[in-house]
Order: structure tokens, then sequence, then C-alpha cells
């Protein structure tokens, strides 16, 4: 079997999509899952037999794990309230760090105890706790709250918010208005310690971004490399979606790689020897996923980078779609429900259309050109930023109704200058946080990258046809595109290598 890990990712994602959409017994998915087992083991000598009973085991395992995230234990707290209740009591620990946005504060807790009809109880489960006042709160507080509990809103258009939350393991807000008797702090710093000096870590970086820059770049440069977009305005959101590189203000693979290559150029200039480099660079990796917030997506890129960074490790040939397959079938086995989530179909589908893609395109020009570098170069990153457009082009325009053909020209200028805006960043927070009279000079060239990416994208959506705003697409038209798009450039791939072979025997 070619690529097994692909298969074997295949069938999971088939058995999740099965499990969400037909409403089949939980108990005859695990029986499923025990019996194709068994008989993969009976046949373990005969390849054909083995891998069809095997990819069945997966389907369904895929199929079990999505039902069982769906069986909440019994002193999960979503099981001990109706659906909207009066005010309740509730003490837990703070799991992420607050988000603020005006006087307003959020926050995930995860629940210990609660008081139910004046009897406090053990509950778990985890509760977005929104305060409407001004309070400063800490990754690692335990607390005790009072306020409403119920869940989230489930709206029949658009973007379903309570479907959101529940695949974060989400099922309850509770929402405590300004009294003050209301929030008691019980505890400090009981969570973990990493992830406690990571938020420090971010904290501090963001205190040099903020009081060196100005409150437009400080914004930008928070979300690029912290992923802190609450100070975004909608018309800098706006230029960005319109010209197709809104994703460099999401932490990404971009950012991973970028922040990776630095790390790998760092340690080598420094002369650590190559497997302790790769091995550091991991750690590393991780410490910033923490610091960035270590939300899901971040965690997804995480994965993807340390998968790679794994193959060279151990010096073996890297097959991207294997080490994709494998990093998404971790991701799905700790979380199912990230296969419906749009951040986890777009990161994939673009990395798998330039590594799928970008090869055929690039053949498409003539071999005198691929012969001279700087055209090559040309080639090869309009060849990526190309492929990136038409693999996610169908699934955007369902999701967010835009079609920007500026896309491809912009992402071959602004993904290759991103790396100057990073390592600018990154020098900018460790000079403000070491020695922070010289902060002022390296936030002079720091605001003027960002004022010029800025002014590149303005720029780009300003030419006619940039971008066009679109009706509702029916998913029928998405699923004829993918199809019609691998039956195109199956075809050239095949027409290349008859080509080729035919140029060969003359």
């Amino acid at each position: 079997m070619n690529r097994p890990l692909v298969w074997l990712t295949a069938s999971f994602y088939l058995g999740i999509l099965v499990a969400a959409y037909l409403k089949i017994p939980f108990l005859i998915f695990c029986l499923l899952s025990f019996l194709s087992l068994i008989f993969s083991i009976v046949f373990i000598r005969e390849n054909t037999k083995f891998s069809i009973f095997f990819l069945c085991a997966v389907f369904s395992l895929g199929a079990t794990l999505l039902r069982n995230s769906q069986i909440l234990p019994n002193c999960h707290i979503a099981k001990l309230i109706p659906y909207k209740s009066d005010s309740v009591s509730l003490i837990g620990v703070i799991d992420n760090d607050p988000i603020y946005q005006g006087k307003n504060v959020s926050f995930i807790l995860k629940a210990e105890k609660l008081k139910v009809n004046e009897t406090w109880q053990k509950t778990c489960g985890k509760v977005l706790v929104k305060v409407f006042r001004k309070n400063r709160f800490s990754y690692g507080d335990r607390l005790f709250l009072k306020g409403k509990l119920y869940r989230p809103f489930s709206f029949s258009k658009g973007f379903n918010y309570r479907d959101y939350l529940k695949h974060q393991n989400i099922y309850l807000i509770l929402s405590i208005k300004k009294d003050s008797s209301m929030v008691k702090q019980l505890d400090k710093n009981v969570g973990n310690p990493v992830k406690s000096f990571a938020f420090q870590m971010r904290h501090k970086m963001k205190d040099v971004i903020v009081k060196n820059l100005s409150p437009f770049s400080a914004g930008i440069l928070n979300a690029i490399i912290l992923g802190e977009r609450q100070n975004l305005s909608a018309h800098t959101r706006d230029v960005l979606v319109y010209s197709g590189t809104v994703h460099i203000i999401a932490i990404s693979g971009l950012h991973l790689g970028i922040v990776a290559f630095i790390m790998l150029l760092t340690l080598k200039i420094i002369k650590i020897p190559r497997k302790p480099r790769y091995i550091l660079t991991m750690l590393l990796l991780i410490i910033y996923s923490i610091l960035t917030g270590a939300n899901t997506p971040v965690i997804r890129a995480t994965i993807m980078a340390i998968m790679l960074l794994f193959s060279y490790f151990i010096e073996r040939e890297v097959n991207i779609y294997n080490s994709l397959s494998l990093a998404a079938l971790i991701i799905l086995a700790v979380n199912p429900w990230q296969l419906f989530e749009i951040s986890f179909q777009l990161s994939f589908l673009s990395v798998v259309s330039i590594v799928w893609l970008s090869p055929k395109i690039k053949s498409l020009f003539p071999e005198k050109l691929n012969k001279i570098p700087r055209i090559r170069f040309l080639i090869s990153i309009f060849s990526v930023s190309f492929a990136a457009w038409l693999g996610l082009l169908s699934l955007i325009a369902y999701y967010f109704r835009i079609l920007s053909p500026i896309t491809i020209l912009a992402n071959m200028i602004i993904v290759p200058y991103m790396t100057i805006i990073v390592a600018s960043g990154f020098i900018l927070a460790l000079i403000g946080m070491l020695f922070s009279p010289l902060a002022p000079i390296f936030a002079a060239s720091c605001e003027l990258f960002i004022i010029i990416l800025f002014k590149i994208n303005s720029l780009l959506i300003g030419i006619p046809g940039a971008y066009f705003k679109l009706p509702s697409v029916s998913f029928y038209y998405v699923l004829l595109y993918y199809a019609l798009l691998v039956i195109i450039f199956n075809g050239v791939g095949k027409y290349k290598t008859l080509s080729s072979t035919t140029r060969k025997s003359h």
C-alpha cells in the first residue's frame, strides 16, 4: 500500500463524517471496530484482506472517538445545569490566558465545584466565563464566581457559535455582572508551570511592543507574532481579507516555518551541533505555541512543523503526505470535531495543494526559463502561490463568499516579506526585555516594515478586478470544482510524462 498513513487518515476522516451525519448507535461502531481488528489479525499474512479489515478498523475507530466525545461524564457541569439557570456559584481554575476587550474580560474556567440547591458538589468540564468589569486575572488563578450560567446561542444562518464552542468541549457560558462580591480569588499559580512561564513571556513581549510602536502597528505585530487579533480594526481586517493575506494575522504553518527557520539559523550561527539544534528548535516551537495561546490552529501548525523537523533529525527522507497525515491523525484523535473547523480544512488543504499542484504548475514553464536562477526563483514562488490559490479558491468562496485573483500576486510579495517582519518583531521584543533603552531604535525599523506591509495590501486591492464578492455557493459546486481540479491536473501530469517519454525515444 503506497503512502499507508494517507489511507489510514482518509479512513479515519470517513469514520468521523459518518458518525457525525448518521445516527448509528455508539455500540455498533465499537463492535465494528472490534470485529475489524480481529479479522485484520486473522488475515495478517494476506496483504489485501489485512489492509481492507485494518482500514475498516481505523474507520470504526474514527466514528467511535467522535461519538465518545459526545458522551459527557455524569459529573460534567453541562449535565448538572438546565439550559438556562438562575444565579449559580462555581469554583474553578483559569485554563488560558485571559482576553481583555475594553472593560470586559473573558477566559476559560476548568470547573471544580458547583453549588446546586445550597450544596457544593464536585464537577468537571470547561466553562467560558465573561466578566463585565475590569478585573485583572491570570492563568492558574483559582476563583470563586457567581453569575448566570447558560448555553451558547445557536444561529440559524452563518457562524454557529454553539457548535464552535462545542468543538472546544465548552457547553456553557457564565456571565458575571459588575458586583464585586461575585468574584473572589482563592489561590494563585495552580496551573502548569511551563504554560505560566510562557504566558508571562507573552505579556512582557506585548508590553514592549505596545510601548514602542504606534497603536496601529502594535495591533498588527501582536497579531502576527503573538496571535492577539482583538485590537485590529475592521478596516485592517477587510484589507487583508480582500487581498487574500488574512492568514498572516493568524499563527499558522507559515509563522511556525519562519520561526523555525530563524531558530535553526541562530543556533547554527552559535555553532550548536546538528542534532541538538533540531531538538532545541522543536522544544522552542512548543514553548512558542504555548506563548501564542496554544489554541487549536497553533497546536496544529506546531505538530506539523515538529513532524517535519523530526524527519530531518532521524535523517529520513521526508514524505510530506505521510507527515501531514500523521499530524492530522494526532489532532483528530485528540479532538475529532476539528475536522469540521474551517481553519483545519484550510490549513491542511493549502499545504496539500502546494505539495501536489506547485510541481505540476512549475513543469508547465519552458525548461530554458528554469535554468536561469532569478527566473527559476520567480517561477517557484508563483507556482506555490498559484497552487495555494487554486486549492483554496472553492472553499473560500463557499465559506466567505469572496473571490480574490489578486491573492496570487499578493502572496508572492507578502509571504517572503513576512520573514523580515517576524524577525524584526522578535528582535524588538527581545531587545526591549533585555536592554529597554535600545528598543526605540529597533522599533523605528519595525514600524516602517509594518507600514510598508499595509501599503502593499492597500495598493493591491485597489487594482480593478482584485476581488469580487459572491452570492452563496452550493457545496455541490465545491465538490464539482475539486473533482475537475483533480481530473485536469492529473491529465497535465500524464501529458508531461508522455511528452518526456516521446522526446527521449526520439
